[in-house]
């Protein structure tokens, strides 16, 4: 409305010009010598008018007024977040928690809003949960803390297929359990410390401390035999040990990732079988366990204890010499990489493939009293 009002005086000239044009006219008819003299009169009578505007002018916005307001820009619009869904194994594990810190810090700086799925450790609630997060529409992407392993295959290639992208974080979900690669096409990122790999590790620590040691009688604890990964993590330490007669397992147990609780049942029990050993070699829950009741047997000075998880307690223990070593665990190394491989997918960017966090760290991520001031833990134990 604002441009058609500031047109009307322009209109209101044209108008005028016109009525001076028909009255020159009559005073020339009453036999005037000239038209020309005839406006002199008229011309010096009244103000000289404005110059007509161009044609189209009225039409265009006028100067505004001293004093008049200008309308306030209106603000820029800001870019809808992506929505990413993070299916986590259990809210309440310890581990996954550093992983879901150093997510959220990268979605934070790269306008993404993570809404976290709780599974308990329930692979049939997962499984829920994923199909609703794919129904829904909602959501962009899905990083996944996959329980049920290669049944969470079909789960994937949905998402894929309904235009969302996909990282896997901390678990294998394929049959090969030696490499970090992604092994259900399409999915952006893998990243994990493959548990083969990580069991060769453990190997490689398990023959350091076994050194100068003939024979050396070592004792294995597993997080849950039967497990794929745990089955994989222990083939990948018999691969390596294999080369060294000296060396050979004596006793095993099951520490069940309880905390120290399954590490103190796991060490009783082994104790009644194999009262004298040189190693004891399990995750870090199972290992602080074990540390407590060979503190109380008045053994520990005869055993040297390797873990696997770099968690806090394992890294103070090797800085105070009471662990001889330990495979060290990423898991804010992991979330963050995770993140970081879902941004590059969300924007275009080349997909991250499978990524191992402990292949740059010092050592190969093995840690020892040599190394341990290199190391930073990530996560509680």
């Amino acid at each position: 409305m604002a441009r058609i009002l500031r047109s009307r005086p322009a209109l209101l000239w044209l108008a005028l010009i016109a009525v001076f044009a028909v009255v020159a006219a009559s005073c020339g008819d009453d036999g005037d010598s000239g038209g020309e003299q005839a406006l002199e009169p008229a011309a010096a009578d009244q103000p000289a008018p404005e110059p007509a505007p161009d044609e189209g002018d009225d039409m265009a916005p006028a100067a505004p007024d001293v004093g008049e307001e200008m309308d306030d820009p209106e603000p820029a619009v800001s870019e809808e977040p992506f929505q990413v869904a993070y299916l986590s194994a259990s809210s309440a594990n310890t581990w996954l928690l550093s992983s879901r810190l150093e997510m959220q810090a990268v979605a934070a700086a790269n306008n993404i809003e993570i809404t976290e799925f709780d599974a308990q450790f329930d692979p049939g609630l997962q499984t829920t949960q994923f199909q609703d997060a794919i129904a829904s529409g909602a959501y962009d992407g899905v990083i996944l803390v996959a329980i049920a392993g290669i049944a969470s295959a079909p789960d994937i290639e949905a998402a894929i297929a309904a235009g969302m992208e996909v990282v896997v974080l901390n678990q294998v979900v394929g049959e090969d359990y030696t490499t970090s690669e992604p092994q259900v096409p399409g999915v952006s990122a893998n990243v994990m410390a493959a548990p083969f790999v990580n069991g060769k590790r453990l190997g490689e620590l398990t023959v350091r401390a076994c050194a100068e040691l003939d024979p050396c009688e070592v004792v294995y604890i597993y997080g849950i035999k039967g497990l794929p990964i745990d089955d994989a993590a222990r083939a990948g330490l018999d691969e390596v040990i294999a080369a060294y007669p000296a060396i050979t397992i004596v006793a095993e147990g099951e520490g069940q990732y309880l905390g120290p609780e399954g590490g103190i049942n796991a060490t009783q029990d082994i104790l009644q079988v194999a009262p004298d050993f040189d190693v004891l070699v399990g995750a870090d829950q199972s290992v602080q366990g074990a540390e407590i009741v060979l503190t109380d047997e008045g053994k520990l000075d005869q055993v040297r204890l390797v873990g696997w998880g770099g968690s806090v307690p394992a890294i103070e223990g090797i800085a105070a010499g009471r662990w001889f070593g330990g495979v060290f665990g990423a898991p804010g190394d992991e979330g963050r990489i995770a993140m970081e491989a879902m941004v590059s997918a969300l924007t275009g960017g080349p997909d991250f493939g499978g990524v191992d966090p402990l292949a740059d760290l010092p050592d190969n991520g093995l840690v020892t009293a040599d190394n341990v001031d290199l190391f930073t833990p990530q996560w509680d134990g």
